[in-house]
């Protein structure tokens, strides 16, 4: 089965691979920085773990470039994949959300939709984005008071930015994006549970779940819901 139906122009895909590798390499800065800065203890990680997030990277670029085969909207997706990207990393080694990553870069990606959104032509699908983000902020504030736990703060501020990336492109993308993310996370949650060596104790970091189920909807939300639905009727 092919990743796409219709594939994007050549020098758009390579303006995806080019700016998904840009943005990495930005990413693996942040998250390298960041934490130096916030005076947080040294998570030290092999030269390959930081090559493997350069070429994810690249790669997720690759593939924003063909899902969303526009030169208008491209920027603002790659700019939010690089931004999400060290944030996944930062709370990967510090279980920690940054704000003065997170709270830039939602302000930048919001700018670069309207921007793109006005280009291609989509103005319309601002105000679907605004409303997914708040959704999903107010749907993760929710179920951390309720839950006491989980959740933190961080990833109820994140859940904003991928409300708004996921909800720009469709609700079928936003409604894959939540779906997952509590999928994910809670496979993950469970597997520490059982086999982490500090059990209940561990310490789990919810932020890179988030981010992946958003970056997978983004790509084929509409695809998996379509296909979800046909299987279903």
């Amino acid at each position: 089965m092919n990743l796409f139906e219709v594939y994007a122009s050549a020098p758009l895909q390579l303006a995806g691979i080019l700016g998904g590798l840009i943005g990495a390499v930005a990413a693996v800065w942040l998250a390298q920085t960041i934490p130096g800065e916030m005076e947080l203890e040294e998570k030290p990680r092999p030269t390959w773990w930081w090559i493997g997030a350069i070429i994810v990277g690249g790669v997720y670029g690759w593939l924003l470039a063909n899902a969303l085969d526009s030169w208008a909207l491209l920027p603002a997706f790659l700019v939010f994949a690089a931004a999400t990207l060290g944030l996944a990393l930062i709370d990967l080694d510090h279980h920690l959300i940054p704000n003065r990553v997170l709270f830039p870069s939602t302000g930048a990606v919001s700018a670069l939709f309207v921007v793109g959104a006005l280009g291609a032509g989509q103005g319309g699908d601002l105000l679907r984005a605004v409303i997914a983000a708040f959704a999903y902020f107010g749907f993760l504030l929710i179920v951390a008071v309720v839950a006491r736990g989980g959740f933190g703060m961080g990833d109820v501020k994140l859940a904003f930015l991928l409300g708004l990336a996921t909800g720009f492109r469709s609700w079928s993308a936003f409604a894959v994006s939540v779906v997952l993310a509590i999928m994910l996370g809670g496979v993950a949650s469970i597997f520490l549970l059982l086999f982490g060596k500090k059990g209940r104790k561990a310490k789990f970091a919810y932020g890179p779940y988030l981010v992946l189920g958003a970056w997978v909807a983004i790509v084929w939300g509409q695809r998996i819901a379509d296909w979800y639905l046909g299987s279903a009727s």
